[in-house]
């Protein structure tokens, strides 16, 4: 059974058992109580309800499974690899700040495909036997910087050719008299035209500060590295990749570009009702606005948090869950068959949606690089240690018409 057969059954139960519960009611109200039919009805529609719930989740949660490794295997994603701690912890590096028991001069690189994407590259918090009163805030998933390609390059600035207008003009071909078709007959000449733009790389660093003793502590210093350093620089990441304006040292992010689409807002006059439907439409609507260069494939949606709990929580009328009876392929993490991508820094209110492979590209100048040194301030004499985590890389939208932004506001 189709899942989204499975969802249509799981919603006219709901809606079986609304009805009896309702006539249930109106028995009581007349009667006094209800009759044992009703109450056996009830019972019945709530117990096929419960099974159709449960097959629902199970088929759910195979396909989330399913598409996770399918996703895996698209994308290369071996499980094994390692985090950027565990690396830097069995490093030559390592071993010589553990043999001088001082920092080091000699920087530690750390190629993004080295480092695994998954849960497990975020890096545990310190083991209970070490220090269990050390708790550290959650971890978010990290998921823009993984929709998008990544190309190396060796240069401080990328040079790429943007996309302003194509115009096909492809059509048949005349026939002159006598001659095979299309010969001695002028072709339909396409039109299209590009932009040469001129990135310059960036740079994102952090450093923090910790005891010398970690140095001799592997277990910790990885942690530390993984679960802070490494991941701070993707928590960055996330927010320049949309949201940067391009001025000093910010990168261009997508949002901000004047190029991409724009859905606009909601409806003039929708009523606050009637806007978590309006959403779901609205987001159709920039699908259709993409679909319209018919070769892009929408690959991602970003949702803020708060709107993604909106459309979640939507109800009809009579008390179904909209998003239940949506055509998804996974009712809880996709709108219109295109995969949610929730994140907090996609900005409250507005929404992105693109083909993310052809839309856009990140030139890596440095990956991940890991420099350890108690040469900071009075570190030396203080028993403390500097460590320094940065990155180098630069994003280029060169089809920007990929991606279309819109916003849940309702129109003035």
């Amino acid at each position: 059974m189709e899942i989204k057969e499975l969802a249509e059954q799981l919603n006219t139960a709901s809606k079986e058992i609304k009805s009896t519960n309702d006539a249930m009611k109106l028995e009581i109200k007349a009667q006094g109580e209800s009759s044992v039919e009703t109450k056996a009805a009830l019972v019945a529609a709530q117990a096929s309800y419960d099974e159709l719930k449960s097959v629902f989740n199970a088929l759910d949660g195979k396909l989330i499974a399913l598409e996770q490794k399918q996703a895996k295997n698209m994308h290369g994603i071996v499980e094994e690899f390692k985090s950027a701690g565990q690396l830097f912890v069995e490093s030559s590096v390592f071993t010589e700040i553990k043999a001088n028991g001082r920092g080091s001069s000699n920087p530690f690189n750390i190629e993004k495909k080295d480092v695994s994407s998954l849960a497990a590259s975020a890096g545990a918090l310190i083991r209970p036997d070490r220090d269990s009163r050390v708790f550290q805030d959650p971890n978010r998933p990290l998921r823009i910087r993984d929709l998008i390609p990544t190309v190396p390059t060796a240069s401080n600035a990328v040079e790429f050719m943007r996309e302003n207008v194509f115009t096909n003009n492809a059509a048949p071909q005349g026939t002159v008299a006598g001659l095979g078709g299309g010969e001695f007959v002028g072709k339909a000449q396409s039109e299209i035209t590009y932009e040469l733009v001129t990135k310059p790389v960036r740079t994102i660093a952090h450093w923090m500060a910790a005891s010398r003793q970690v140095l001799s502590d592997a277990p910790m210093l990885q942690n530390l590295i993984d679960g802070r350093l490494a991941y701070g620089l993707d928590l960055k990441s996330d927010q320049q990749l949309l949201l940067g304006d391009g001025t000093g040292q910010n990168l261009d992010g997508i949002l901000v570009d004047a190029s991409i689409n724009n859905a606009g807002e909601l409806p003039s006059g929708t009523a606050p009702a009637d806007v978590p439907a309006a959403m779901i439409d609205h987001i159709r609507k920039a699908i259709t606005i993409e679909q319209t260069f018919e070769y892009y494939n929408m690959t991602g949606l970003l949702l803020n948090p708060a709107d993604w709990e909106t459309l979640e929580t939507a109800k009809a009328t009579d008390g179904h869950y909209l998003m239940v009876s949506m055509p998804t392929g996974r009712a809880t993490e996709s709108v219109w068959r295109i995969p949610v991508i929730v994140t907090n820094a996609q900005p409250l209110g507005q929404f992105l949606i693109g083909d993310w492979t052809m839309g856009a590209v990140i030139y890596d100048r440095e990956s991940v690089s890991i420099r350890v040194s108690e040469s900071h301030a009075s570190f030396f004499v203080e028993n403390g240690v500097a460590i320094l985590g940065e990155e180098r890389y630069t994003l280029a939208i060169p089809l920007p018409k990929a991606f279309c932004k819109g916003s849940f506001a309702v129109a003035v």
